[in-house]
């Protein structure tokens, strides 16, 4: 092989790779301004009435009380994440409610006003159960297990772009398929992450599900999350394409029509005993 080819293939790697660090670095951009927007509406936003703030602590505290656990702390804020949807909503993209765990600290149900305020007491304690699940079974994983996977995914993308080097050297006519390999690795990577995060929201709600055992609030709750928070198909074919693509392979949650039939499912065979 000559120099020239040799040459050539390089910059055809580094040109790959770094389009893979332009995406990452997108991404972390994407979220780091998103953060940054609920933060400023946070810091903007009015004082959350005190009623709101004892709504959700009795909430929790009920759903605690039959599960025979300690209640979290909970707290109310105006919105959680960056705005979406129309201003008057008060909507954000974080959710209805989120547990958020901090290293020496316990863990904390934060609730978005907006499900205080436009669910019923029975959905409201529905929600309060799910992310007491998260709180419970967070509590069993160690900090370091929780991050695995990001370190998982550096090591595999510098792995492969060691070897896709090392094969241009050595051995040009795999490089092309090392490069392949490790993009379609990195892929199945992510999409395995989603997939378990998707896992553990299954749990949660059907940990929810078994402790309430009310399934129209729990359909009073899906139908809400998904007038609220999830996002409408746009117009264009390929963009619509692609978010199904997303929606199907890379979301965190699965579809709300999808979770509701988990949690019938699980209500069934607990009654018939299967």
């Amino acid at each position: 092989m000559s120099d020239s080819v040799a040459y050539v293939l390089l910059i055809v790697v580094a040109i790959a790779y770094l389009g893979v660090a332009v995406v990452v670095v997108a991404a972390l951009a994407k979220v780091m301004l998103a953060w940054s927007q609920g933060w400023r509406a946070r810091l903007v936003a009015e004082p959350v009435d005190q009623a709101l703030q004892q709504r959700a602590a009795a909430a929790m505290a009920a759903v605690a009380e039959r599960a025979k656990v300690a209640a979290p702390a909970t707290d109310v804020v105006a919105i959680l994440g960056a705005p979406a949807g129309g201003d008057d909503r008060g909507v954000g993209v974080g959710g209805l409610a989120v547990t958020r765990f901090r290293a020496g600290h316990p863990a904390t149900v934060v609730f978005a006003q907006v499900a205080l305020t436009g669910l019923s007491c029975a959905a409201v304690e529905s929600l309060a159960a799910h992310e007491l699940a998260h709180v419970l079974r967070r509590g069993r994983t160690s900090a370091p297990a929780r991050y695995a996977w990001v370190l998982g995914y550096l090591v595999l993308v510098l792995a492969g772009a060691g070897l896709t080097v090392t094969a241009v050297v050595a051995a040009p006519q795999l490089a092309g398929p090392a490069m392949v390999a490790t993009m379609t690795a990195a892929v199945a990577f992510l999409g395995l992450r989603a997939a378990f995060d998707r896992r553990e929201e299954i749990a949660a709600d059907l940990f929810a599900i078994s402790l309430t055992r009310d399934l129209d609030a729990a359909a009073e709750l899906m139908r809400f999350y998904e007038d609220s928070i999830v996002r409408r198909l746009p117009d264009g074919l390929l963009d619509r394409a692609w978010a199904r693509l997303e929606r199907r392979w890379f979301a965190s949650h699965p579809e709300p029509q999808a979770r509701l039939a988990a949690m019938h499912r699980h209500l069934t065979s607990e009654a018939t005993g299967s």
